[in-house]
């Protein structure tokens, strides 16, 4: 995820929605009893984006650097559900993009949360018509 809104925001705002590691910038999502997602806040996240990919985002963020956010999905369960939801709660909360493993597509809360489909799937992977 991508947003314009600073670490110490992005910290605070995931403390009150996920329960951080203790001593560490990262968190478990929804809850550490079902660790669906792993979140941490990743400011090298754009250095792993492909050139065209990162003209683009910073053409979506008038040439400014946005903050990242990464989220790792467990092997251990099905979290599709709860990336999309943690995906659009954060970016209804704060702005910006989400971006998946499945491509190189930003997805915007709407997007999400309305279950379009590009190439025939829907954010973090799951399977939709087009």
């Amino acid at each position: 995820m991508f947003s314009r809104t600073s670490a110490i925001e992005l910290s605070t705002w995931l403390d009150s929605m996920a329960q951080r590691t203790p001593g560490t910038a990262q968190w478990i999502y929804p809850s550490p009893a079902k660790r669906a997602l792993y979140i941490e806040l990743a400011e090298d996240l754009c250095d792993d984006l492909e050139p065209d990919t990162m003209r683009s985002l910073l053409a979506h963020f008038d040439g400014e650097r946005p903050h990242g956010v990464c989220v790792d999905v467990s092997r251990n369960h099905s979290a599709e559900r709860e990336a999309a939801e943690f995906a659009v709660s954060i970016l209804r909360q704060f702005g910006g993009v989400a971006i998946d493993d499945e491509g190189d597509r930003f997805w915007t809360a709407e997007e999400i949360e309305a279950g379009d489909t590009h190439q025939g799937r829907r954010f973090a992977g799951v399977p939709g018509a087009e």
